[in-house]
């Protein structure tokens, strides 16, 4: 999903393990607002075919940025719900000249604890051998609210969403998450307009106190807690989601 024919756009990173479709509700709402945008799957998932060798978060920003050049966009503002927000750290690490503005959703700066690396490969083993089925549900649990699991049509999108990641695109990229780098260096460096926004019931992945780490390291960040939401504020809560970036990213790109 590409609507890219401007220098400034807003470009989508996902969550894992989904795709680009967790923002439906973003596509519509930024059409009508005339927010030009691009929308990107990770390799090995959604509509993109995984690449040959080991994934790193530098291999997949590098992915990222070749994709968001063939467009000529030469300003982007991320918008990055997880390890979106990994892959927007290493751009500002790396490509900070491209970078216009940043929405970190429901990430976190730090990298693994030993003990996160742990549970990672643990999973990775039960992939290789019994495949991704039991990660599915364990993702649905984890990352959704109590208002989204009710929502037994939003569950069963969800459930579709996960389902078209593939188990070498899981495999591969819970080691690149699992051997990340720290980046809570880089968040006093941060000068660009910066939005935080964490998921209120967001109690297994990354509690709001620990997505407030970020705001409270870069100057003059904006924070906001959504309800209704936990790991995938976009998706869980899209109207409330869409209320507090579009203006964002509008005078971010002087729309």
């Amino acid at each position: 999903m590409i609507r890219a024919s401007f220098p400034k756009a807003v470009v989508f990173l996902h969550a894992f393990p989904l795709n680009k479709d967790m923002y439906r509700a973003q596509f519509c709402a930024f059409e009508r607002e005339g927010i030009p945008y691009i929308a990107l799957d990770y390799p090995g998932f959604g509509d993109a075919p995984n690449l040959p060798g080991e994934y790193s978060v530098e291999r997949l920003t590098d992915y990222v940025i070749n994709e968001v050049r063939k467009f000529r966009v030469k300003e982007v503002v991320f918008v990055g719900d997880s390890m979106g927000g990994y892959i927007m750290f290493d751009a500002w690490r790396r490509y900070r000249e491209i970078v216009k503005g940043f929405v970190f959703v429901a990430t976190r700066a730090e990298a693994d604890t030993e003990e996160g690396k742990k549970a990672r490969y643990a999973l990775i083993e039960r992939v290789e051998k019994g495949g991704k089925d039991f990660l599915i549900d364990v993702m649905l649990e984890n990352q959704t609210s109590p208002a989204t699991k009710k929502d037994e049509s939003k569950m069963r999108k969800l459930r579709c969403i996960m389902e078209r990641a593939t188990k070498e695109g899981i495999i591969k990229t819970l080691k690149a998450l699992a051997e990340r780098r720290d980046n809570t260096d880089l968040l006093p460096t941060i000068d660009v307009p910066t939005l935080v926004i964490a998921g209120r019931d967001d109690e297994k992945v990354t509690p709001p106190e620990v997505v407030k780490k970020i705001a409270d390291g870069i100057k003059g960040a904006k924070y906001y807690e959504l309800e209704d939401a936990a790991h995938l504020p976009p998706f869980e809560n899209p109207k409330k989601f869409n209320e507090i970036v579009i203006p964002f990213v509008k005078e971010v790109l002087g729309l």
